[in-house]
């Protein structure tokens, strides 16, 4: 029987039906959207209509490619399913803080299986040093994803943002999505 290691990242893409990420690149499929939905007014500000409660996706990252800077007004979970580690940056601007988090499996090495993503902080992946050349995870999000609380990074915002925490310049770089280019 075939592990997920023993895979490639088409062959898991074709198992798991997935398809390209708009906008954010990687690979994608929607596996839950739960039936409940919380009302607009019971939300917190910004949000343009009810959610669901929450969403589940698979989310696969292949060598190259990367999970293009982005913010989110939900929470999301990331979880690491199987491949290679996902090195995540995250931009808090209500804590003024940013962070790299190794998404993975490698606990003794400081990989975590579940990474965090607040409301509303900037965030992108890309790819870690493994022998599978892909990742792939899960991402829950609650309330629930929605497009209209999707916001992909801009030149400038990610110029600011590199001027702001010139420790991790280079990654907002390499995570900034250039025109013209593929994502998935």
């Amino acid at each position: 029987m075939s592990q997920p290691a023993d895979l490639t990242a088409e062959q898991v893409i074709e198992l798991l039906d997935l398809e390209p990420l708009p906008h954010e690149g990687g690979a994608f499929r929607e596996t839950y959207r739960a039936s409940g939905t919380i009302d607009k007014t019971a939300l917190p500000e910004g949000y343009t209509g009810p959610r669901n409660h929450s969403t589940q996706i698979y989310y696969l990252l292949r060598s190259g490619e990367t999970s293009a800077l982005h913010r989110v007004r939900s929470d999301e979970v990331f979880h690491h399913y199987a491949g290679d580690p996902v090195v995540q940056l995250q931009i808090d601007l209500s804590t003024r803080a940013a962070t790299t988090v190794v998404i993975g499996k490698d606990l003794a090495g400081g990989e975590r299986p579940q990474v965090v993503v607040g409301s509303g902080v900037w965030q992108g992946a890309y790819l870690g040093d493994g022998p599978n050349g892909w990742a792939l995870m899960g991402c829950t999000v609650a309330p629930g994803f929605d497009w209209d609380d999707f916001e992909l990074v801009t030149a400038q915002q990610a110029q600011a943002l590199a001027t702001d925490y010139p420790d991790h310049a280079d990654a907002i770089r390499t995570l900034t999505p250039v025109p013209g280019r593929t994502r998935a």
